[in-house]
This record gives structure tokens, C-alpha cells and sequence, in this order.
């Protein structure tokens, strides 16, 4: 894997608001959490530390865009630890649910679970489409949105209405979002609407439709 996806990009709160999660939420995520006999498990997503400041690198923001594809199909976290457990497991490396396995096996690891764990008989994780095990329609969409990079999610797109989809890439302006059609950063957007300008002059100067800029400054307010 790239180093430049372990380096700490974010903190909590800016993960969050990228990805469209409550704070608290990605908070959760990035806590592991002890088990009634005092065994401690580990977080769902990768962080270099726990508290303020930057603690989120690209491949922990990476890692709860897949929670988050199985949190917004309906799974209920109880469900949800125990088969990112059985993924880590099965596939057998770091950071498996960045990782381009979990795309193409992640599904029938997911499903033999489904066959012998009644718990997780449940349409909206996995199912069967022309014989062959499938991730849920929801969770598909997550996956569409992402890029590999040598193994492992190296970007992310976040979809947004009237060409204001953004993208998450390491590799591009030091990760921070940058709407996908234009280059241009979002929070260099948001900073000038912020500062007074208006919708129409920001939009020129970046050569950026009024309706994108428009859809930006609603979706951050």
C-alpha cells in the first residue's frame, strides 16, 4: 500500500462531514470497544490515534465509506461487527475493507456466512443474482464509487446533484475534496461564498456552472 495513504489527512469531524455521517457516528467507528469477558476488539476504521486533531488517514476514510455502504442498507450494527470481523478474517490482510479483495470476494465470504449463521439472513448485505453471490444493492452502489489503487481504495467520489460530485484522493490536493469535474477544491468554494462573494462571481472566476456552486453552498449550510 501507498505510505501516503497511512499519513493522518483529517480529523474526526472533517471525515465525518465528508462522508455525509454524524460526528458521533464516525466517532463510534474509530473506537474499539471491550466484550462482556474483557476482551477488547478492534475500531471498524483505521485511525493513528484516538481524540483531537489529525487522526483519520485516506485508508480509515476509505474504510468507513464501506461501513457506512452497510449502515445506510439498514444492517444493524450488531450485525455489522460480526461480518467485518468474518471479511478481516477470511480475507486475511490489513485494512480489508479498503482492500480490491472485498470487492470480488467479499460477497461469497459474506454469503457462506449467510448459510450457516441464521442471524445474518438478510437480503440487504448479500443475496444471489444469476447464481452467483452479490453484495445488496446499496452496498453496490458504494462500491461504484470507489478507485483502486495497487490493492487497495486510493479514491473516493461523493455523489452530488448538478456536477457538484466531489472526489477523495490522496493524490489529489492533499486529499481534500475537489469537485470532480473541475479540479477545483470545495472548500476553496465555500471559503469565497463565506467570505461575501456571490454565487455568480465565485462561479466565473472558477468557470464552474451557477447551479453546482449553488448546490455546494446549500449542502454546506
Amino acid at each position: 500500500m501507498d505510505e501516503l495513504n497511512l499519513i493522518p489527512l483529517y480529523t474526526q469531524s472533517e471525515a465525518s462531514t465528508m462522508l455525509g455521517l454524524p460526528q458521533s457516528t464516525f466517532n463510534h467507528w474509530a473506537s474499539g470497544y471491550a466484550t462482556t469477558s474483557g476482551n477488547r476488539k478492534p475500531a471498524f476504521i483505521t485511525v493513528q490515534r484516538p481524540g483531537r486533531g489529525y487522526t483519520v488517514p485516506f485508508i480509515g476514510l476509505a474504510e468507513a465509506w464501506i461501513v457506512r455502504a452497510f449502515t445506510k442498507a439498514g444492517v444493524p450494527v450488531s450485525r455489522i461487527r460480526p461480518a467485518l470481523e468474518q471479511l478481516r478474517t477470511q480475507i486475511g490482510i490489513e485494512h480489508a475493507l479498503a482492500s480490491d479483495r472485498l470487492k470480488t470476494d467479499g460477497a461469497e465470504i459474506l454469503w457462506d456466512l449467510r448459510q450457516t449463521n441464521s442471524a445474518f439472513d438478510d437480503n440487504r448485505l448479500v443475496v444471489v443474482r444469476n447464481g452467483q453471490a452479490t453484495f445488496g444493492e446499496i452496498v453496490r452502489e458504494h462500491l461504484k464509487q470507489v478507485n483502486y489503487r495497487n490493492g487497495f481504495i486510493g479514491q473516493v467520489r461523493i455523489p452530488r446533484a448538478n456536477g457538484a460530485e466531489y472526489t477523495i484522493d490522496p493524490e489529489i490536493n492533499f486529499g481534500q475534496p475537489t469537485l470532480s469535474e473541475y479540479g477545483v477544491r470545495v472548500d476553496d468554494v465555500l471559503d469565497r461564498i463565506a467570505s461575501g462573494e456571490t454565487i455568480q462571481d465565485v462561479a466565473a472566476d472558477y468557470d464552474i456552472p451557477t447551479s453546482t456552486v449553488e448546490n455546494l453552498a446549500l449542502a454546506a449550510a
